[in-house]
């Protein structure tokens, strides 16, 4: 039984420290845990939401929050189990705690969480050399998840950022486009270029925020006029009125850029997060919008 619980204690913190390698430095991002509790915190929050955008807007912090609480868990609990067959025999226990009760799991858990911490309380001290050598190593995973913890939300400030960036700048071209005589087609076809070779590039960096930071698709805007899902199809039109044959060269060529990246863009979206039963970029938004429950607009 010792064995068996020490083995488990190691799965354990294995799988939280590889989970948070997947997650935050693979190039693709791919956590199978943080994944799973992402997507079940997603589908948890849009159903009980029932079309209340404020409340959907709280699941990508909750995910966020909950990953995290997660691997300090999975390491916390971890160590514990390590520790837990070696209590109270591997351990000096202080002058003011009775040492014949320092064996429960709850001791174990408050070593590990001690050395989690880096407290070093000293009241229960690790006696043989492996067990001696367990305590830094936690210590050092404790802060490794802090200081990955802390590097994430400032990388997942920067995509947010990018992600407003893009909106905003889809809406004004709307707007522009509604209230303007001219519209794109009726300007310089070089500087219309201009404009469509800008939104390429904004286009082509938030499929890369979505690909290698996938948390960034459960943040859900609570404005419709900031939501890529409703600025999308809006987009497209655009694009398509620019492709037209008589258009200049120059105008076809920066709309076929940029219709081309909203479909790789798309692609990705359904790729991660909608399934395989998505085929098609037309297909791939109006599954997008339904699960961000913007169909209706």
């Amino acid at each position: 039984m010792t064995a068996i619980i020490t083995a488990l204690g190691i799965v354990l913190v294995a799988a939280a420290v590889r989970d948070v390698f997947d997650t935050l430095f693979h190039p693709h991002g791919r956590g199978v845990i943080s994944e799973a509790l992402m997507g079940a915190i997603w589908r948890l929050t849009r159903l009980t939401a029932r079309g209340n955008h404020t409340m959907l807007s709280l699941a990508g912090p909750v995910a966020f929050i909950t990953v995290i609480a997660a691997w300090g868990t999975m390491v916390a609990v971890g160590f514990a189990l390590i520790i837990w067959p070696q209590l109270p025999e591997g351990f000096a226990i202080g002058a003011g705690l009775d040492a014949t009760a320092q064996d429960g799991y709850v001791d174990a858990l408050y070593l590990s969480l001690v050395d989690l911490t880096s407290l070093g309380y000293g009241d229960i001290v690790p006696t043989s050399d492996i067990l001696r050598l367990l305590g830094p190593l936690e210590t050092l995973i404790g802060l490794g998840l802090l200081t990955a913890s802390i590097s994430w939300i400032l990388s997942l400030y920067r995509v947010l950022s990018d992600y407003r960036s893009l909106s905003h700048e889809i809406a004004l071209l709307i707007e522009a486009e509604r209230t303007s005589p001219a519209g794109l087609i009726g300007i310089d076809p070089s500087v219309s270029a201009r404009v469509l070779a800008d939104l390429t590039s904004r286009v082509v960096t938030m499929r890369d925020d979505i690909a290698y930071s996938p948390i960034s698709y459960y943040f859900h805007p609570r404005d419709s006029r900031h939501a890529l899902p409703v600025l999308l199809p809006r987009l497209l039109e655009v694009v398509e009125s620019c492709s037209a044959p008589e258009r200049a060269p120059a105008l076809r060529f920066g709309a076929a850029m940029l219709g081309l990246a909203i479909e790789d863009l798309l692609a990705t979206i359904a790729e991660r997060f909608l399934g395989p039963t998505v085929h098609g970029a037309h297909d791939a938004l109006a599954h997008y919008r339904r699960d961000h429950l913007w169909a209706a607009h």
